[in-house]
């Protein structure tokens, strides 16, 4: 009997701290005027894992804070030649704005990524934005924590 009220008692307490870590955040809307569908999802990929690191919960109800992620920015900017006159590395920027339902948050990041031969296709470049967005991720928690 008393190991029963001991383990309601645990439960609740469970409940009530998962409670106060974190309200639940709906990620509403994710903007982005480029054409580039794996930008969309590694951007909603990270900002999502960032949530839930920063103690929040992913759930789109009635209650839930609205969020929206906006891209500002993607571009490749090319900074360089091969020997036969192609251009063969860039510096990606990425640009974009999160909003809560009290503030907004902007990050940008630039990396440079290299084009060793033209038969990999976009696989550098997608490289370069995970690298991006890691970049930007640790600032990314810390704002979320903070707010």
């Amino acid at each position: 009997m008393e190991s029963k009220a001991i383990l309601k008692g645990l439960i609740l307490g469970l409940v009530l701290f998962q409670t106060a870590i974190g309200g639940e955040v709906c990620l509403s809307e994710l903007k982005n005027p480029y054409p580039d569908d794996y930008l969309d999802y590694a951007l909603r990929r990270t900002v999502e894992r960032a949530f839930l690191q920063a103690g929040e919960r992913l759930r789109c109800g009635e209650g839930s804070e609205k969020v929206t992620v906006e891209v500002l920015e993607y571009k490749d900017i090319p900074t360089g030649l091969s020997p036969f006159q192609r251009v063969n590395s860039y510096n990606l920027f990425l640009s974009f704005e999160l909003k809560t339902q009290s503030k907004s948050y902007k990050y940008s990041v630039a990396v440079p990524y290299f084009l060793p031969s033209w038969g990999q296709g976009d696989l550098p470049k997608r490289s370069a934005l995970e690298d991006a967005l890691g970049i930007i991720y640790p600032r990314l928690i810390e704002d979320l924590i903070r707010r």
